[in-house]
């Protein structure tokens, strides 16, 4: 929490039994603890008297995990804050606190504080003044007027992430990265060989690059002054998925059984490599005829009469004829 508990001193002139129970709530971060439980130096009464005091003085909040009403030690200097203000302006501020970086909707906080309209307006109107609330617009829901703690910095939920300009989907930004990216992974996904036409890399080829390669030439490349995380790489790399311009398949690793399902192959000790579709050039009309295997054939420039991929053994080939 960056406060006095955290740095093992007392500055904010709590008792000595308060700053111990104090401590050991804060110990247990944003889980809290139980109303039954106390440091193992104090005794029953000391504990439950220090923390009433606690409540009274704004240091410890009463929220509800899994269905299980808790205790949870607030910043003493948020607590300090909150003993400044009046009662209306204390509920207030600590409901819009409890938010944290998600924000608040006005209709929420209205029915958590339970105020009437007209003190809510001037209650959020004074803390806004004294610079301790700001309103910020939420991309999925514009139209609502969200708070939050004046110094917080909205969640990606909120602004919309590195996608969003002026909680606006910037399109170009998104277009522009989408190419960069494409353009990477086909230089990774295809060798470089003149004489040979449509060449592929063999099954144990093991440099597909992964979100995190791609996210360090984009960085590297200085091609977004927006700064990017693997996962914004890696949603973006989806979209080239679903565009049908990318595949998205596990690194390959001698011994290693590819056959995994999409559960196993998220695990992070095995991220995700891509490589770039080919696109294939069809002989056939774009009618029905395209429904014959060669028409959308990977291989098509490979199969020759003679050659390893010939008609004769086209596995394909004889089912659709078959059919």
């Amino acid at each position: 929490m960056g406060d006095a508990a955290a740095a093992g001193e007392n500055k904010f002139g709590l008792a000595d039994d308060e700053w111990t129970f104090y401590k050991y709530a804060h110990s247990k971060g944003k889980d809290g603890i139980k109303f039954s439980e106390r440091p193992p130096e104090m005794g029953v009464q000391e504990a439950y008297q220090a923390m009433n005091t606690l409540l009274k003085k704004n240091a410890l909040e009463i929220v509800t995990i899994n269905g299980e009403n808790m205790l949870r030690a607030i910043d003493l200097r948020e607590a300090e804050k909150a003993n400044r203000m009046n009662d209306e302006q204390r509920i207030v501020y600590n409901t819009i606190r409890a938010a944290g970086n998600e924000g608040i909707w006005t209709k929420d906080l209205k029915k958590k504080t339970n105020l009437h309209t007209i003190v809510m307006n001037r209650t959020l109107k004074a803390l806004e003044q004294k610079q301790e609330i700001k309103a910020v617009k939420h991309v999925k829901f514009p139209t609502r007027k969200i708070y939050m703690l004046f110094n917080m910095t909205p969640s990606s939920e909120v602004t919309g992430g590195a996608w969003y300009t002026d909680q606006e989907l910037d399109t170009e930004f998104i277009d522009s990265l989408k190419t960069a990216c494409l353009k990477y992974i086909m230089a990774r996904s295809f060798p470089r060989n003149e004489n040979v036409r449509d060449a592929v890399f063999n099954a144990e080829y093991e440099h597909y690059p992964t979100a995190a390669e791609v996210r360090r030439f984009i960085t590297e490349s200085r091609i977004s002054s927006v700064e990017l995380s693997v996962k914004d790489i890696g949603s973006l790399l989806d979209v080239l998925v679903y565009d049908g311009v990318v595949e998205k398949k596990l690194p390959y690793i001698a011994g290693f059984d590819e056959d995994m399902s999409d559960d196993e192959g998220d695990d992070a000790s095995v991220p995700w490599a891509y490589k770039a579709v080919r696109k294939t050039t069809s002989r056939l009309p774009a009618e029905a005829m395209t429904e014959v295997p060669c028409g959308k054939c990977p291989v098509f420039n490979f199969c020759v009469e003679d050659g390893p991929v010939n008609p004769f053994n086209c596995e394909y080939f004889k089912t659709w004829l078959d059919w």
